[in-house]
């Protein structure tokens, strides 16, 4: 059997919440984080995380919770189902979106991040 995953997008992350290309429909996500300034990243610069958070289509806007994405060097698979009270009332389909994770979002320019991209593919089942 082989394990297939569809590429729901990847961005530079930024101190502004970005959405992805494409929605979600799995509950399983393959993420992986590449650093793109790699001698800001090894400098004075500052080294971030990164949140993602799901935006569910109902009329009420509904957020998740943010999930807490480090920078890593391997690919890292998460399972991050839709709560259930959402899934009783048919909501499978969501955006996702992400921003710096770093006290010092808001406070500084962007420029004073090192730059890393961050790529989420969704399990194709």
């Amino acid at each position: 059997m082989t394990i297939s995953w569809n590429l729901l997008g990847e961005v530079q992350v930024s101190d502004n919440w970005q959405l992805f290309t494409n929605n979600a429909i799995s509950d399983t996500f393959r993420i992986t984080t590449t650093i793109t300034d790699i001698q800001g990243w090894n400098s004075t610069k500052i080294q971030s995380a990164a949140y993602i958070q799901f935006l569910y289509p109902d009329t009420e806007s509904t957020k998740s919770k943010v999930v807490y994405i480090p920078v890593r060097d391997e690919i890292i698979v998460y399972e991050l189902p839709v709560p259930h009270q959402i899934r009783e009332a048919g909501y499978y389909i969501r955006s996702i979106s992400c921003r710096f994770s770093s006290k010092w979002v808001g406070q500084l320019p962007l420029a004073s991040f090192a730059g890393w991209k961050l790529k989420i593919e969704e399990f194709n089942s």
